[in-house]
């Protein structure tokens, strides 16, 4: 019988591809594991315990998301256009669908760590403007995935980008 020597980095690359499926809501360690092709037992004993688990999982999501906000905003930099962060938002996000699932079910962890991500990188613009930007930027990535016939995204994105102004107007005034 061969045995095989399951790291965590191991682990946790394929714990953040299921996250990326479908956010927390149906992780479990018992997934990871079917995901994995092992008992539990590696994954408790490389991350103690299904809370564990999460919050590496979390990390390793606002590292992903960092890593791509960043390199997102330098490209812009020097193709010499600056946008507004919900477009960053946007593309970032469309990339990472656990994270969209987090903050669509309004999961308190994910939108703050996400907001204190992005204000270093838009320190201007109020933190309830950025928290108000994931909500929205989420919304538009699930309905662009709907591939609603009757709502067209150029149409969708042009009402998404009023609708941000005019709240980044209200939320710069409290």
């Amino acid at each position: 019988m061969k045995t095989v020597q399951y790291n965590s980095q191991f682990i946790l690359n394929r714990s953040y591809k299921l996250f990326n499926k479908g956010g927390f809501s149906k992780l479990t360690v018992r997934a990871v594991a079917k995901a994995c092709n092992c008992s539990v037992i590696p994954i408790y004993y490389s991350f103690n315990s299904q809370q564990g688990l999460y919050h590496a999982i979390l990390k390793n999501a606002f590292t992903d998301f960092e890593k791509r906000f960043a390199k997102e905003i330098e490209t812009h930099q020097i193709a010499g256009t600056e946008l507004d962060h919900y477009w960053h938002f946007y593309t970032v996000l469309s990339k990472q669908p656990g994270l969209v699932k987090e903050i669509t079910s309004n999961n308190k962890a994910v939108i703050t760590g996400l907001t204190t991500i992005s204000h270093k990188y838009f320190p201007r613009t109020s933190v309830l403007s950025l928290k108000a930007s994931l909500l929205l930027i989420c919304s538009a990535i699930n309905i662009k995935k709907s591939n609603n016939p009757d709502l067209s995204f150029l149409t969708y994105s042009k009402v998404m980008e009023g609708l941000l102004r005019k709240l980044e107007l209200t939320t710069d005034n409290v």
